[in-house]
């Protein structure tokens, strides 16, 4: 299968059935099929013939599980009980569920713990977004969403004072590593770093964002946070994006690494399914941003995948490419991802026509301004008071270049 480039004005003429079959194996065609919250008639007998093709249960629940969709998987494999699903699998696949669920409840005490004990007591304007907050609004049961990580979005200005007093508590920084609770430091690498990674005491990871686009160019911060909602998730109140607003953005997101991971197409299709959800506002959205394109696509690539066979559905261009793009993903593993990352039009952009003109131009740059923008890293090698930093945009390209000579990646 290949990805083949449509125009980048307008949505394109329709293309062509596929006739041929892609290379999807019967595990993965299965865990496709299956990539919804609910399935039809057709769905579930296009799911039972696939089931008959399936003959090693247990790499099956690997693949769902390397996938995140192994509760997901369970919960439709128990409800359509194929002739050929031994009761131990299914079992053994209960109880890795189980542990998915486990890990689930971690992250939701980390969301009631981090309120608690950091973002009310230091007044940080805030929301989370994707991951638990996602799953706990939109899915019928929170539990069959795997979320990695926490994504919170926090006003920048609050960005230091939240750092310093979450290293302070126990919490440690993945990325930028090393990083410690002294204020200058911090000062530093907020204003060279948009993300930060952090675990929690408990093993949680939990991504601390400045802005959720990498350009700044779609999003303000400020805005996002006042047009904040509430929502009650178990025993706690979270600012959420509203309905509209993280749909759009769930596919700018997920549109930008290619929906290489099942989960996330299940999250395109549990947020049209909540009552909240109203595409005329989805649009509207949409049209502000610059995104309408992106949208439409990821619709068109949405109702492809409700026919158990979507490679064969009539489509039109962005949604087809942007179907390819999913299905070449998901063939072809980690390796054809990283591939697929590195021909993207920006880091927020993976197709040409999703952007502008300025858009392309600032994502061909943002290279260049990377390359010259320091990190953490410098300043933990050679701490500079605030009136010296300038040195570091004069060593760090060299830095950056000899840790791509010596090791064959660019140094973050």
């Amino acid at each position: 299968m290949t990805i083949r480039r449509e125009p980048a004005v307008g949505e394109g003429p329709a293309m062509p059935r596929r006739e041929s079959p892609t290379s999807l194996t019967p595990a993965l065609h299965l865990l496709l099929v299956m990539a919804r919250l609910a399935l039809t008639e057709e769905q579930k007998a296009a799911a039972l013939a696939l089931c008959a093709r399936i003959d090693d249960w247990e790499a099956l629940s690997r693949l769902a599980n390397e996938r995140f969709v192994l509760p997901l998987a369970y919960r439709h494999l128990s409800r359509l009980a194929p002739g050929n699903l031994p009761g131990s699998s299914l079992d053994a696949m209960r109880e890795t569920s189980l542990s998915v669920v486990r890990y689930n409840l971690l992250a939701a005490a980390a969301i009631r713990q981090l309120q608690e004990e950091l973002l009310v007591p230091l007044e940080v304007p805030h929301l989370f977004f994707k991951g638990p907050s996602l799953s706990a609004r939109y899915y019928d049961d929170p539990a069959l969403r795997f979320s990695r990580d926490i994504d919170l979005l926090v006003a920048p200005e609050r960005l230091v004072a939240l750092l310093e007093r979450a290293l302070r508590q126990g919490y440690v920084s993945q990325m930028p590593q090393g990083l410690t609770a002294e204020r200058e430091g911090l000062r530093f690498a907020a204003g060279v770093h948009h993300v930060f990674s952090l675990l929690s005491p408990q093993g949680v990871a939990i991504e601390i964002h400045q802005q959720i686009d990498s350009l700044g160019s779609i999003y303000s911060t400020q805005a996002l946070l006042d047009g904040a909602e509430t929502f009650v998730m178990g025993e706690s109140e979270v600012r959420v994006m509203p309905t509209e607003e993280l749909f759009v953005y769930i596919c700018l997101h997920h549109t930008k690494h290619h929906w290489s991971h099942l989960h996330w197409l299940v999250d395109l299709d549990a947020i049209q399914r909540h009552p909240s959800f109203s595409l005329t506002a989805c649009r509207e959205v949409a049209a502000r941003r610059g995104l309408g394109a992106t949208l439409e696509a990821c619709l068109a690539m949405h109702r492809a995948l409700a026919d158990p066979e979507p490679w064969r559905a009539d489509i039109a261009g962005h949604g087809r490419e942007l179907l390819g793009a999913c299905l070449m993903a998901l063939e072809g593993g980690w390796e054809v991802e990283l591939a697929m990352e590195s021909m993207k039009s920006s880091a927020d952009f993976a197709f040409d026509w999703q952007a502008t003109p300025r858009q392309r131009l600032q994502g061909r740059m943002q290279g260049v301004v990377k390359l010259l923008r320091p990190t953490y890293a410098d300043y933990r090698l050679w701490p500079l008071p605030p009136r010296w930093q300038w040195l570091y945009r004069l060593s760090c390209p060299f830095q950056k270049l000899h840790s791509r000579l010596t090791t064959g990646r660019w140094r973050a």
